[in-house]
């Protein structure tokens, strides 16, 4: 089943002029993208090295390698002098999700869907209207039955908790329990 693109809330002037998404402290991040094996054959079928898809848990999806840039890492699809990304077009679902983020919750009892509130943009206009009729846009596709499937497939899209994370939606029951115990994991 095809997942449709979801729509970016954050004007594109505001994500060129930030300095958080796509760069990282350290270069195993567990927060650098997933890709679902579909997403990583149609990027190496248009010029991406398969070595950069470094195989998860799953079994089924891949977490890219980083590359160093400065004092920190970088995904190698990013480009920093322009803070453009290479194939933002076929970005993977990981990376059309953000700033909102799907976790474990704190106690890993359940699935939750957050946002990043290290994302500046998130962090001043989360309390908008605007924001939080698009928060229940966001609600809608994640709960999507294509989007539903791809994450019982793919659970390594399902990250661990993160402090910065503001959780404001527990997924369906039917999908927390499609996943492995955090534990196992």
């Amino acid at each position: 089943m095809s997942i449709s693109k979801l729509y970016q809330i954050i004007p594109s002037e505001v994500c060129f002029s930030c300095d958080v998404c796509c760069r990282f402290l350290e270069l195993d991040s567990p927060l650098s993208p997933i890709f679902t094996e579909a997403e990583k054959q149609h990027a190496i079928s248009h010029g991406a090295n398969a070595a950069l898809f470094q195989p998860q848990a799953d079994a089924k999806s891949s977490q890219i390698k980083l590359k160093p840039y400065k004092d920190f890492y970088v995904c190698p699809f990013f480009e920093p002098g322009t803070s453009r990304c290479t194939i933002y077009a076929n970005r993977p679902l990981d990376c059309q999700l953000y700033p909102f983020a799907l976790m474990f919750s704190e106690d890993r009892s359940s699935v939750v869907l957050g946002v990043d509130m290290l994302c500046p943009f998130s962090e001043t206009h989360f309390e908008t209207e605007s924001f939080q009729q698009h928060l229940q846009h966001v609600i809608g596709y994640v709960e999507s039955e294509a989007v539903r499937e791809q994450l019982a497939a793919n659970w390594s899209l399902i990250g661990d908790y993160q402090r910065t994370v503001k959780a404001f939606h527990t997924l369906n029951q039917n999908l927390t329990h499609a996943t492995p115990s955090p534990n196992s994991c």
